[in-house]
């Protein structure tokens, strides 16, 4: 799916996007059937029958932005193929699609991986950092949390608003409205738009381990969200706290190992730029996950 397309995708999240291109391609065989038959010979998919889900999860190496599907080994049986033949008869449909934003490969056991690219990447940090995440469509019991568990997470958050505001009285970004007597949903960043988040090579410039682990929980807050946010696939019991305190711990650990003043903004400011684009989605995160699912304040300031 070229650059255009997926620019202009509803989906919420990473994952969401890739289910529904998914189901898209598959219901497209045959929209009044329940399941069509495999063909090996045309490669046409097998529609998921009615209420089925497509098997998609996380890679386990929070380094990369990887998808995992053993959709070939549960469909093996049925369509009496091995699990390696079926997923390169998928990807075969898949690749094009997904070009440049995803790679898609097959493993030596037939699962499927789809991983972003840098430039893909990019896009969903983009997204993240200037797109406000919507009202549940369902209501929402918030959990009964103490005062004191919920401060970290009003720390990290209000840390983010203090960043945030330094970096545009620095002019290294511009708000449009910094000093807004509540934390806003979403602070509209006016410069630099895009945050430069790739380099002239399309490469990105968040490589540090903290920026890497960082990114990682900001989608994994996304994923497990959207069900909750849109009609997304199967909603799970969520730990709201525990979601929100991963995110908290993880830019806590970016902002003690990740510098955006002094040699950082002088020599790269670019780079400082693209942090504080992190900062900017973090901030947004929290302050949903404090108001939106746990029930109380996202203070500016401590």
């Amino acid at each position: 799916m070229d650059t255009q397309n997926i620019s202009q995708c509803p989906e919420v999240s990473v994952k969401c996007f890739l289910l529904s291109m998914f189901h898209s391609i598959s219901n497209r065989q045959d929209a009044c059937s329940t399941k069509t038959e495999f063909d090996c010979g045309t490669g046409k998919m097998p529609v998921l029958e009615n209420g089925a889900v497509f098997p998609l999860n996380r890679g386990k190496n929070r380094a990369r932005v990887v998808y995992v599907s053993a959709i070939a080994l549960k469909w093996a049986k049925t369509w009496q193929q091995t699990p390696q033949a079926i997923a390169a008869q998928l990807v075969e449909t898949l690749e094009p699609l997904c070009c440049p934003n995803f790679t898609v490969k097959v493993t030596a056991a037939g699962i499927i991986e789809f991983e972003l690219t840098d430039a893909g990447l990019a896009f969903w940090l983009q997204r993240l950092a200037q797109t406000k995440l919507p009202i549940p469509e369902s209501q929402i019991l918030s959990p009964v949390v103490c005062a004191d568990r919920l401060f970290p997470i009003q720390y990290s958050h209000a840390r983010c608003c203090s960043l945030l505001r330094m970096a545009h009285r620095d002019r290294l970004i511009s708000i449009a409205q910094p000093d807004v007597a509540t934390a806003p949903e979403i602070w509209s960043l006016t410069a630099p738009n895009p945050i430069p988040w790739v380099d002239e090579g399309v490469r990105l410039r968040l490589v540090h381990p903290a920026e890497r682990n960082l990114i990682s929980q900001l989608i994994t807050v996304l994923d497990n969200l959207a069900p909750a946010i849109v009609n997304c696939g199967h909603e799970k019991p969520i730990n709201y706290l525990k979601l929100a305190n991963n995110l908290s711990a993880a830019f806590q650990t970016f902002y003690s190992q990740c510098r955006i003043w002094g040699e950082v903004k002088i020599e790269t400011p670019k780079l400082a730029q693209a942090r504080l684009g992190l900062v900017l989605a973090t901030q947004s995160f929290l302050r949903f996950m404090l108001e939106e699912l746990l029930n109380t304040v996202a203070p500016l300031e401590l």
